[in-house]
């Protein structure tokens, strides 16, 4: 790996992100192809470093990609690409085993890969590294990265325009915001990995720099924009005044935690017969539905997890991250 402040004039590839799929994007190339990574602040940054929950796979003897086929079809109610799905589960034992051939530590239950249930999954095939899983993934992509010579880390650097020949309208490379100058930089192909767009919204658990580049760059190079409707809100979050909307992972239901209103009712059955385990779309509109109902102010109101159903030695070992944080924020979990 280079870390460059001098930008290149060329690279055979451009990979816009440094998340998870940035970073997984760049390992995946041929070694022979000069890479570029660009990151807008400095690889430790993205949405991926803050994924808690875990990653799902059908990685067990009792599962299989076509029960995670229909789990996902199911909670999709009838909008997903059957085709993308279909990639995305047939693919996931492989990504998962090539994660762990990188070294990624997730949980060990005896010898075996320790599996949990969330919402929607039929089995418990969603893998994690305690309340970390995103981050324990990310540090280990990123040393790779670092062993890797022929990828440049591009870091401070804002992707600002698609680069398009102006006969063909083929990319052929990108022009960048790099230390208070405007850059043009030449290649053969630009990956976008940009993540997500969650700060266009009032209320987000995306961090800062989570603000929809990649779509508004594409979509200005004249790319088809499909289904921008559908971001992800997840279901809960902590809410204390002055504090980042910190995500409490859906692992935590998972684990047994109930939902409750102000009364101390769990009121998520009331909206889908899984009650807090129902999809994340479900429990997000149900808890939206449910203050607009019960509260004169639903904008200030809150639902609150109830966590005694989990032993205690259970939550010190699956959530630490989140005990720390809220501890940070004065709330003994």
């Amino acid at each position: 790996m280079v870390v460059s402040s001098q930008l290149p004039s060329y690279q055979d590839v451009l990979v816009v992100g440094s998340g998870a799929a940035g970073l997984y994007a760049a390992l995946c190339l041929p070694p022979n192809l000069k890479v570029g990574l660009i990151t807008k602040e400095d690889l430790k940054t993205g949405a991926s470093d803050w994924a808690q929950g875990g990653i799902a796979a059908a990685t067990s003897p009792a599962d299989s990609p076509v029960f995670h086929l229909e789990d996902t079809l199911k909670a999709g109610a009838g909008l997903c690409d059957r085709y993308a799905v279909q990639f995305l589960v047939e693919k996931a034992p492989q990504a998962i085993a090539d994660l762990l051939r990188l070294g990624v530590s997730f949980d060990r239950s005896g010898d075996d890969l320790a599996r949990t249930l969330e919402a929607a999954h039929s089995q418990a095939r969603v893998l994690h590294a305690a309340d970390r899983t995103g981050r324990a993934i990310v540090s280990t992509l990123m040393e790779k990265v670092v062993e890797r010579p022929n990828i440049t880390i591009i870091p401070q650097a804002l992707a600002l325009k698609l680069w398009l020949d102006p006969e063909g309208q083929r990319c052929q490379g990108i022009c960048l915001l790099h230390q208070d100058h405007l850059c043009w930089l030449r290649a053969q192909a630009v990956i976008l990995a940009t993540g997500g767009g969650g700060q266009v919204y009032a209320q987000t658990t995306n961090p800062a720099v989570s603000t929809g580049d990649g779509v508004a760059l594409a979509w200005r190079a004249g790319a088809v924009i499909r289904d921008p409707e559908f971001f992800q809100f997840h279901p809960t979050a902590l809410t204390v005044p002055g504090a980042p909307r910190f995500l409490i992972s859906e692992a935590v239901r998972g684990e047994g935690a109930h939902l409750i209103d102000a009364l101390g009712r769990r009121f998520a059955f009331d909206y889908h017969p899984a009650g807090e385990l129902a999809p994340r779309d479900v429990v997000s509109r149900a808890i939206f539905s449910h203050l607009q109902k019960t509260s004169d102010d639903p904008a200030h109101a809150k639902v609150y997890l109830d966590l005694r159903p989990i032993e205690p030695e259970r939550l010190r070992y699956r959530f630490p991250n989140i005990i720390r944080i809220c501890q940070k924020w004065g709330i003994n979990v």
